[in-house]
């Protein structure tokens, strides 16, 4: 390898590198120095494409001036080797039996212009100064586009925590509309519910009216409400056949398991056999493929009713039953205690349960007779 020879550059503010690629020593000086004289520069000297090819890829270079006749090939192959090694960098080709197909084979490997021997000062000046323009046009170019990279890489991290953050927002957003329409159902179920009960002249008839709007709610089932007495025991106040009889042996296993569960937590949903633990076997055949929801209705942190549902688990009660419930048990209770409150001392033991079948005293008011007595009067429900 011929060795890298080295000019002096003049007191400018830019200085470039330039490989002269060449076999004639001589010419290679002549070019050197009307390089030099053109711009200010370093000068990067081979004289075959073994050399032309190591400086480029261990060296950084601006412009490469090639001849196109070399001892060991074509010097246009180095175009593609700049091209993969120093894109930014710019050529000239240069020969002394130049052709048109030649020039332009040069040009569309991209040679930004092309040379005939013999050549003098101002051809070399002319063609140095605009290889470098384009070659600091070129740099200029990769530079905004490593920029646009740069802004495009940073705009996809915004954008991706951007899309992050609405995700998250959108979730917030559907969680709060969901817990809002809970809350409009709940105000919807409380107003529809008073408004069915607030006819109920007396206690029977509460109880006749609750029942009949919560099993249009919640769909046919077994209902048992149980009231709770001045001695602080609850009585069977009500219940509702669907299925299932209300015998005594299974009202009192309700009483006895799913009152004090209801009273410690609010409501309870439950498979039967779930419940089968604690009940003999006998009570745990009765309600084994059941499906049970129990509601405890408070006031003033006071239990006065806890109302029971069960019917087959093959359609059993969900979650918005369960939100139903919870809305209107507290208008229960307080529908309760105004009732228990304004209690007229009917002839009727408050104590005994209104079963279906139970007649109704013909010396009552008749205007207390509307079409939720269905229940107490044994018939059929009307919806």
């Amino acid at each position: 390898m011929t060795p890298v020879s080295t000019t002096p550059k003049p007191d400018t503010t830019r200085s470039v590198r330039i490989l002269l690629v060449d076999d004639e020593p001589a010419l290679l000086e002549v070019v050197e120095d009307m390089a030099i004289r053109s711009v200010s520069c370093t000068v990067l000297r081979a004289a075959n494409i073994v050399e032309a090819r190591h400086i480029l890829e261990t060296q950084p270079i601006e412009l490469m001036i090639a001849d196109v006749h070399l001892p060991d090939g074509d010097g246009t192959s180095l175009l593609e080797i700049l091209r993969e090694h120093q894109p930014s960098a710019s050529a000239m080709m240069m020969t002394g039996s130049p052709s048109m197909d030649r020039a332009i084979d040069a040009l569309r490997h991209g040679a930004v212009d092309f040379l005939s021997k013999p050549f003098n000062y101002e051809q070399i000046a002319h063609g140095v100064r605009r290889a470098l323009e384009h070659q600091a046009k070129g740099l200029r170019r990769d530079k905004r586009m490593d920029r646009l990279k740069v802004a495009v890489k940073r705009l996809g991290h915004a954008r991706r925590m951007i899309s992050k953050k609405v995700d998250l927002l959108c979730n917030d957003l559907v969680s709060a509309y969901g817990e809002l329409s809970k809350q409009f159902d709940g105000v919807r179920y409380q107003e529809g519910f008073r408004k069915f009960i607030e006819s109920a002249h007396d206690l029977e008839q509460l109880l006749c009216h609750a029942m009949d709007w919560m099993m249009r709610q919640l769909g046919y089932c077994n209902v048992a409400i149980w009231l709770a007495a001045e001695n602080g025991e609850f009585q069977l106040g009500a219940y509702m056949k669907y299925t299932i009889a209300g015998e005594q042996i299974l009202t009192d296993a309700l009483k006895r398991v799913l009152l004090p569960m209801a009273m410690r937590d609010g409501l309870v949903h439950a498979r039967g056999s779930a419940l089968a633990a604690r009940m003999t076997p006998q009570e745990a055949n009765l309600l084994r493929a059941q499906d049970v929801l129990a509601i405890n209705c408070t006031y003033l942190g006071e239990s006065l009713a806890t109302v029971i549902f069960f019917r087959d688990q093959s359609t059993p009660f969900s979650g918005d039953d369960q939100l139903l419930l919870r809305a209107i048990s507290p208008i229960f209770a307080i529908s309760l205690a105004s009732m228990v409150r304004g209690h007229d001392g009917d002839d009727k033991d408050d104590d005994e349960p209104f079963l279906p079948g139970d007649t109704i005293d013909p010396d009552r008011d008749k205007s207390r007779h509307d079409a939720a007595d269905w229940w107490k009067k044994g018939e059929p429900p009307p919806f």
